[in-house]
């Protein structure tokens, strides 16, 4: 007899248990975490980048005139920069440098939050995302600029 009393004061303990469980379970939201917190987790580089190679020479109104340069000129001109006295720009950094210039384009609307949902984005979708803002008017970007900047995205993401 008392085994059976232990046992049913066990089973209703542990159904209580279940149901506060439960209780807790359903108060949750329905989406945990956002996209945006996702993309907060794998943040893309670029300000660190363009300050630790860039801003030491450059003001933010010199390197925005690299909005308007193409991608291979972005390319000459950070191979340029290496060769100046007290420039300390690795070879392997000149990528992600001519990048963080071209994804700078996509700033001129969007802030890092947006920018860092690229992150989430298959390539294909991030083409298309590209394509539709340079469709805007006032996005500076051409059309046969998407590839490069898509691009550009691939090697900044961690």
């Amino acid at each position: 007899m008392l085994v059976v009393l232990v046992n049913l004061i066990l089973t209703i303990a542990l159904i209580a248990q279940v149901r506060e469980v439960q209780q807790r379970i359903a108060s949750l939201p329905p989406d945990i975490a956002s996209k945006r917190d996702v993309a907060s987790l794998r943040p893309l580089q670029i300000r660190q980048i363009l300050s630790q190679n860039c801003v030491q020479c450059h003001s933010a109104r010199r390197l925005a005139v690299t909005l308007s340069m193409e991608p291979v000129e972005i390319q000459r001109t950070i191979a340029r920069m290496q060769n100046h006295p007290g420039a300390d720009i690795q070879q392997a950094e000149l990528e992600r440098i001519a990048a963080s210039l071209l994804v700078v384009r996509c700033a001129r609307c969007h802030g890092e939050e947006t920018l860092n949902l690229m992150v989430l984005k298959t390539q294909p979708e991030r083409i298309a995302t590209i394509r539709r803002m340079a469709a805007l008017p006032g996005s500076g970007v051409r059309p046969d600029q998407v590839p490069a900047i898509a691009h550009a995205f691939e090697k900044l993401m961690p």
